[in-house]
């Protein structure tokens, strides 16, 4: 490990990185060391930071997230911080005290040392390093040698005792090339030289996914020759095995549906003429009479009759709940493990390893269909799962046959825009806007814009500088899965000689989103969706139509865009039909050029107007 204030040549006269010039930033070195002492898994870490402008205003500041818990579950201690800096033609060095390194409460457990560095200006060296101690033993931090910043060597060890063994995950060509293991597979380390920046892209998911990075897990507590593994007792030999011991758990066990007269919360009505009708009245209950708790643990927190009691739980607690009043009623359903967007891989693991996974949703078999239900979000309608966790498999934790397995959530979410222009008794126009959003963008509009005022609304996107009259909102998102605004916006008058009419300024693809030429990462949507317009322009007495945009549609290879934009002329009115199909959420790189050329033609489309003059 590298020491504090002892510097290469290299490091004090490096002034810009050869692989990326452009970058303002370096990582000199950095390296991480992971082994087992008394108290769990110990972590030194070590960085040293160049800067390499003088616009590091936003530079400087370093955040240490641990979990400490009410049982030291996590501790960051020795933390230590120095910075070195030139003083005209001299290196002086300060040792960060107290003042600059602080430790902040986060709340439920959560922690945060802080480092404030002073003195960060071209040339400066910033360092730090600390210790983590982890009780977590099933499970490594893992090492990113790939991140924000290029780095000149990055580093990363990990010894076991030899009774464990451990599952390495090894993300990156170069990496798996780097890779040195000890015989029994209780000891790894890595080096790394030069290594690019993670590219800074739009519509990316997660980074995770594309970083050159290390992690692991126990996958057993004594040595197993991988054929052995299948015929031994341990844990971890299949997913079915998994699923199984979890079930048996208490907290698991006290949520399983045992028919007799006196079985909790039996007294409770759901009556409904049909299958479906009685699940929405349970999903609603549970949803909505239920307080959804934070937590980070794979498993409820109460066991049920506690969690009825306190009317309060985390995803697994209400699922759980959920999944009871179900069996209760006849409905088919069980539990399955999600690994949320933005939390770590959006890949799964193949081996059984259910430290992957965050939270918990529920499969139901209703009159002879799949739902996928989320009773942990008193928002969410039925049928939809949150956003975050839209993800392509997930752990069934069906009975006998616990699995990985495909999710498959059936949503048409998008807009369905209606704009008629108007001409008021004073020869005013106007534009009467009906904008319907469905599923998810339906959540998601009410998520951005719902009870904000008109003044903070007209300064969003969406609506910036309009001037909105009779605006409303019709919320029926609980029970159609749709959401519906309507609205007036004046645009000009019958004394104006030219009038230019631009129905698309609210669309998401009236500017080009792709604005770059080469792309590195591939395309990530949040989820498959599709915005219609259907435009109805009457010509004013007085006036002819001067100019518009030619019908015409297009699709990229791979069908997976589609654009489609119809325009009809007559002596009196225009009718414009648009409609734009996103039909998968994610586009490989390969694609990226496809993908551009057809979001250019929608734009270009989109930002010509309608010419009207008077004759």
């Amino acid at each position: 490990m590298a020491e504090f204030g002892k510097f290469t040549d290299q490091e004090l006269l490096i002034e810009k990185v050869s692989f990326e010039p452009e970058a303002k930033h370096v990582v000199l070195y950095e390296s991480g060391d992971s082994y087992f002492k008394y108290g769990g898994i110990h972590t030194d870490y070590f960085y040293r930071y160049k800067v390499l402008t003088d616009e590091s205003s936003d530079f400087g500041d370093f955040r240490i997230s641990f979990y400490r818990g009410d049982n030291l579950f996590e501790q960051v201690s020795q933390v230590k911080a120095q910075v070195s800096y030139l003083d005209g033609n001299s290196r002086k060095n300060i040792r960060l005290g107290n003042e600059a390194i602080k430790e902040v409460d986060l709340g439920d457990g959560y922690f945060e040392i802080r480092i404030a560095f002073p003195q960060v200006k071209r040339g400066s060296i910033l360092e730090f390093s600390y210790k983590k101690v982890s009780k977590m033993l099933s499970l490594l931090d893992g090492w990113g040698f790939q991140g924000e910043y290029p780095s000149l060597y990055s580093s990363y060890r990990f010894k076991a005792p030899s009774f464990f063994q451990y599952q390495m995950i090894i993300q990156g060509k170069r990496l798996a090339e780097a890779t040195k293991v000890s015989e029994r597979s209780n000891s790894y380390s890595w080096i790394l030289r030069d290594i690019p920046s993670l590219p800074i892209e739009p519509f990316v998911g997660s980074l995770i996914d594309y970083q050159e990075r290390v992690d692991g897990y126990l996958f057993s507590s004594e040595y197993y020759k991988e054929e052995e593994l299948e015929s031994s007792e341990i844990f971890y030999a299949s997913w079915d095995q998994v699923a199984t011991e979890i079930l048996l758990i208490d907290d698991y066990r006290s949520y399983q549906y045992k028919t007799g007269p006196n079985s909790l919360l039996a007294d409770l009505d759901f009556s409904d003429s049909t299958q479906e009708g009685q699940a929405k009245k349970i999903f609603d209950y549970v949803s909505t009479s239920y307080k959804s708790i934070e937590s980070r643990w794979l498993e409820p927190i109460y066991p049920l009759p506690r969690m009825v009691e306190l009317k309060r739980g985390n995803s697994f607690d209400k699922n759980l709940l959920l999944n009871y009043l179900f069996r209760m009623h006849g409905i088919d359903s069980y539990l399955i493990m999600i690994n949320e967007r933005g939390k770590g891989r959006s890949q799964l693991i193949e081996k059984p390893y259910i430290f992957q996974f965050h939270s918990a949703i529920l499969k139901a078999e209703i009159e002879g269909k799949q739902v996928f239900l989320d009773a942990s979000d008193s928002i969410m309608p039925y049928g939809l799962i949150p956003v975050r966790k839209l993800v392509p498999r997930g752990f069934f934790m069906e009975k006998g046959n616990g699995r990985l397995d495909k999710l498959s959530i059936n949503h048409r979410s998008g807009t369905i825009n209606q704009l008629i222009f108007e001409v008021d008794e004073g020869g005013n126009f106007f534009i009467r806007t009906t904008e319907r959003y469905t599923d998810y963008a339906a959540l998601k509009w009410d998520e951005n814009y719902s009870g904000l005022s008109q003044e903070i609304l007209i300064k969003q996107d969406r609506y910036k500088d309009f001037e909105l009259i009779d605006f409303e909102v019709l919320n029926q998102i609980k029970e159609k899965r749709m959401l519906t605004v309507n609205y007036r916006k004046p645009f000009g008058s019958l004394e104006d000689k030219v009038i230019a009419l631009e129905p698309f300024t609210n669309s998401i693809f009236f500017k080009n989103i792709f604005t770059q030429n080469e792309r590195i990462l591939p395309v990530e949507f949040d989820y498959p969706n599709y915005e219609s317009y259907n435009v109805i322009i009457p010509i004013p007495i007085g006036y002819e139509l001067e100019d518009y945009p030619e019908s015409g549609s297009i699709t990229i290879p791979s069908k997976g865009v589609k654009f489609s934009f119809q325009i009809s002329t007559e002596a009196d009115e225009i009718k414009i039909n648009s409609r734009i199909e996103l039909s998968q959420s994610l586009f490989p790189v390969e694609e990226y050029s496809d993908l551009k050329f057809i979001m250019e033609s929608i734009a270009d489309k989109y930002s010509q107007p309608i010419i009207l003059k008077k004759k």
